[in-house]
């Protein structure tokens, strides 16, 4: 996007890209790394665990942290994740390197001799992330001369992926120089006012825009050097916009 408006022309370029995390727990294990075998039947005394937490349904991360317990004293438990044997394991639990696709998790109670309860269970989909993109809209961008007031450079961020994310980190460099213009030395360019405690929501399938309420958009200033600036009249900056986010 370009606009010829003010003292300095602003060429815009994009590039988005959404990245997910989720806290892997240091107390969990991998569902199916030691096969138990199974022996006798379920018995109806020991109680059926409870899930109460678990990722959403569906979810772009490769990472799933779960939840689970069970009324009694000295129980066991295992899990299995999809066609996996079971395993001994405990709360909470954290998978790592999902595939891409739908899983299952199951946890039940044990005892000695081969003894379970019923199974309690989960199933959600991974999707593979998409990138959102970032269009910036500098229609009404004003004149950027020397010692000016910073302004604002509104973007639109869009999300095409059926979850909503939550952008962290929204940046701006300049990507080239005009002839006898530094941009390094008389730009001053700032990242949006975005933080992985003041995130802005983006919803599934849809856009949200900076600025907004609490969130600074990303930010340009024409520096006042004490040298001659001549060469930056009526120049151009390609600017190149980048941000982080999780889903």
């Amino acid at each position: 996007m370009r606009t010829t408006r003010g003292a300095i022309a602003v060429l815009a370029a994009t590039a988005g890209l959404a990245t997910v995390a989720y806290a892997a727990s240091p107390h969990g294990s991998q569902p199916g790394s030691a096969p138990t075998k199974e022996r006798g039947r379920g018995s109806v005394s020991l109680p059926k665990p409870k899930i109460f937490m678990h990722p959403e349904k569906v979810s772009p991360s490769t990472r799933a942290r779960f939840g689970f317990a069970a009324k009694g004293r000295k129980l066991r438990f295992q899990c299995r994740l999809d066609a996996r044997p079971w395993s001994a394991c405990q709360s909470p639990l954290s998978i790592t390197r999902l595939a891409i696709g739908t899983h299952k998790f199951s946890v039940r109670t044990t005892a000695k001799g081969g003894a379970h309860s019923k199974t309690a269970g989960f199933g959600w989909r991974v999707l593979e992330p998409k990138d959102f993109s970032i269009s910036p809209q500098l229609s009404n961008l004003g004149a950027l001369y020397p010692g000016a007031a910073a302004q604002q450079l509104p973007v639109t961020i869009s999300n095409p992926n059926p979850v909503p994310i939550l952008v962290t980190s929204l940046d701006v460099r300049a990507t080239a120089d005009p002839p006898g213009c530094a941009s390094g030395e008389n730009l001053l360019l700032g990242g949006a006012g975005v933080s992985g405690s003041n995130p802005l929501t983006v919803p599934p399938n849809g856009s949200a825009s900076l600025p907004a309420p609490g969130i600074s958009a990303p930010t340009i200033f024409l520096r006042d050097l004490p040298v001659s600036q001549d060469a930056c009249q009526r120049a151009q900056f390609p600017l190149a916009f980048s941000g982080k986010a999780r889903g």
